[in-house]
């Protein structure tokens, strides 16, 4: 059912002029790859460095295979309900997490990005992640 309303309220004018140039069209996907790359953009080792001081507990894993820490929670259900929301986290963002648990301690790692067999390094979205997880 469509809702009918009075003729004051339509609007007769047109939403868009054709009469105006248009500079630079871009298609949707077009659009969508650019951020694709800027948001998945590899790090400078420095920013990675700069980044990671801000962000008390985690490491650089040997070989720069990703960050890791290590949280020491008060009692094994705990450790497993935090290990839950990072799990949850991580699947609403799409990022990939590995979480170790033994007992009350977690051990959390975020790794690069491996592509055609060649380490891809950090972007600033996976730091992201870490830094929101704690």
């Amino acid at each position: 059912m469509s809702k009918k309303y009075p003729k004051s309220q339509q609007s007769t004018t047109p939403v868009a002029s054709t009469d105006a140039p248009v500079v630079g069209r871009l298609k949707a996907e077009r659009v969508q790859e650019e951020l694709t790359v800027k948001v998945n953009a590899r790090l400078k080792a420095e920013r990675v460095q700069e980044r990671l001081k801000r962000m008390p507990g985690w490491g650089l894993l040997k070989g720069g295979a990703g960050i890791d820490r290590v949280k020491d929670l008060g009692t094994a259900d705990c450790a497993a309900d935090y290990a839950g929301f990072v799990l949850r986290k991580a699947a609403r963002d799409g990022q990939v997490v590995r979480v170790e648990l033994r007992g009350a301690r977690i051990i959390l790692t975020v790794p690069t990005g491996v592509r055609s067999g060649v380490r891809s390094g950090l972007s600033d979205k996976q730091l992201d992640f870490a830094a929101a997880i704690g």
